[in-house]
């Protein structure tokens, strides 16, 4: 750290009145501030913060001639609070560490200090999501969920804190807020995110299927089809929930389902086995509503799995 060192005897001595004054109070400045120095370069940034705070507010009172003054104590301050923090998070202790990378962040923008201020946001994070962690791993969804909620609404770009919260979420069973959650991280369009917004998909997809087959089971199947439709509105390329949507159509024999959603489910599938199971569903349904055409066509797209030899005894009876 730079130290301004200027002996008292070294200054032109002003003898006039209220600038004799003025000349006393900048060499107080001026001690304040090496003191401040000492312990700053000494880490002790507990004591160091206050002392700097000192400087900066005895050199604003004093005026311009101790302007250098609090310029170097404002830029040491954002630093102090970013290394107080850092040990606070050393030892576990996260709601310390939080409240001074906060302050870090925000003394960082303030005096100018921009790479600080962006690494303790970073931190901010981190120390979030270390807190978070330990709640969520306990099971105290509850509290994992208000600990995640404040980070994201600190930094709301930290994905790693927005997926934690729409976990949180569904663990504890309030699918309607970790929803909103993923389908928050779906939109983000910047390829840095590209990793959040596959995790968040697949997440996603996990609870809307559960979800799903617990209202179908529950003979609820308007209710199956309301949370598989919200979801393909936002993931219309699912394979899972794509599939389900017409194994469930296909349970409750209703083939106007099946053939409105067959051709999109099956598409969506990337193993050939599940696309030759979907399209065999919709041979199926268009065999029911005795449309031997469409259902020889779908019939003959299965080429693979358990519904092979099924949908080739079909075409042959269909013919």
């Amino acid at each position: 750290m730079n130290r301004i060192k200027i002996a008292i005897a070294a200054m032109a001595v002003i003898v006039l009145g209220s600038a004799s004054v003025a000349a006393q109070d900048l060499n107080d400045v001026i001690e304040k501030y090496n003191a401040a120095a000492d312990l700053y370069a000494g880490k002790n940034y507990i004591e160091a913060i206050p002392a700097l705070e000192e400087v900066v507010a005895l050199g604003l009172e004093l005026g311009p001639d101790a302007t250098e003054m609090v310029q170097n104590a404002q830029k040491y301050i954002p630093g102090a609070y970013f290394r107080l923090g850092g040990a606070y998070i050393q030892a576990g202790d996260f709601d310390n560490a939080i409240e001074n990378f906060t302050k870090a962040a925000e003394l960082g923008e303030l005096y100018g200090d921009l790479t600080t201020s962006r690494n303790a946001t970073g931190w901010i994070s981190r120390a979030y999501n270390a807190k978070g962690a330990d709640a969520f791993n306990s099971k105290d969804y509850k509290t994992a969920i208000e600990i995640f909620k404040s980070g994201y609404e600190a930094n709301p770009t930290d994905t790693d804190l927005a997926l934690n919260l729409a976990k949180s979420y569904g663990e504890d069973g309030q699918n309607e807020q970790a929803y909103e959650v993923y389908t928050q991280i779906i939109g983000l369009t910047h390829s840095k995110y590209a990793d959040a917004v596959a995790q968040a998909k697949e997440e996603f997809a996990v609870y809307v299927i559960t979800e799903a087959n617990e209202a179908n089971a529950a003979n609820d199947t308007d209710r199956a089809y309301a949370i598989l439709d919200a979801f393909l509105e936002v993931v219309p390329d699912n394979p899972a929930a794509n599939l389900v949507y017409i194994q469930i159509a296909t349970n409750k024999k209703d083939w106007n389902k099946v053939i409105d959603k067959g051709e999109a489910a099956a598409e969506a599938q990337t193993d050939e086995e599940l696309k030759s199971n979907a399209y065999f569903l919709l041979g199926a349904a268009y065999q029911n509503k005795e449309n031997k055409a469409k259902a020889i066509e779908n019939y003959r797209k299965v080429t693979t799995g358990p519904n092979l030899n099924s949908a080739k005894a079909q075409i042959s009876a269909l013919q």
